[in-house]
């Protein structure tokens, strides 16, 4: 010991540092302990089965789905005005593949869905319901300020198709059917699709 009841420095290294025969314990320890660990992972529990496909699938909620092959995403402007002041329509709005996907397995954050309806008074109606194919789109939402949204809409492919090869509205429209907003339905509401909002 130095001086003051220290130990030296020499002294401390010679405490801190194991010996043989410590490491040869602590090396069995290590490989007891990921054995054991490995032991769980390797093989699980038999009243513990691994999700399959068929868990997955049924765990979706039957309220969303889709079908659709193509790319539909965009957002589809109202042709003439669908509703007055705040209840007005301005947009309808289809996301990609892959949004439809994370809402259907319950990822549900930031106020955006796959198939929403946007209104002048800033109102976002996420859906209750839906259902999207290459030639359909159904929608139902609930709004505290508009009441029940629908839309019941049928896809027009070619005119979609062209529309996003020139990047910008064809003459005629992309999606075509009747809007209810609040009780107040409208019907033969023609949207050309756009690529941005």
């Amino acid at each position: 010991m130095g001086a003051g009841g220290r130990l030296g420095s020499g002294a401390v290294a010679a405490a801190l540092t194991p010996s043989p025969r410590r490491w040869g314990r602590l090396a069995a320890l290590v490989v007891a302990a990921l054995a054991l660990a490995g032991c769980d992972l390797l093989n699980p529990p038999a009243n513990d089965p691994a999700p399959t496909k068929e868990a997955s699938a049924s765990a979706a909620d039957p309220n969303f789905r889709h079908s659709q092959t193509e790319d539909l995403s965009g957002f589809y402007f109202p042709a003439v005005e669908v509703g007055e002041g705040d209840a007005r329509l301005l947009l309808v709005f289809i996301g990609q593949t892959a949004d439809f996907e994370a809402w259907e397995k319950g990822e549900r954050a930031g106020g955006l869905a796959p198939v929403m309806l946007e209104f002048a008074g800033g109102e976002r109606v996420l859906p209750d319901r839906y259902t999207v194919s290459d030639d359909r789109v159904r929608f139902s939402g609930t709004s505290e300020a508009l009441g029940r949204v629908t839309l019941e809409a049928r896809l027009d492919a070619g005119s979609l198709a062209l529309a996003k090869r020139n990047l910008g509205p064809d003459r005629e429209p992309a999606l075509e059917g009747s809007v209810t907003v609040g009780g107040r339905s409208y019907s033969g509401v023609k949207f050309a699709w756009s690529l941005g909002g």
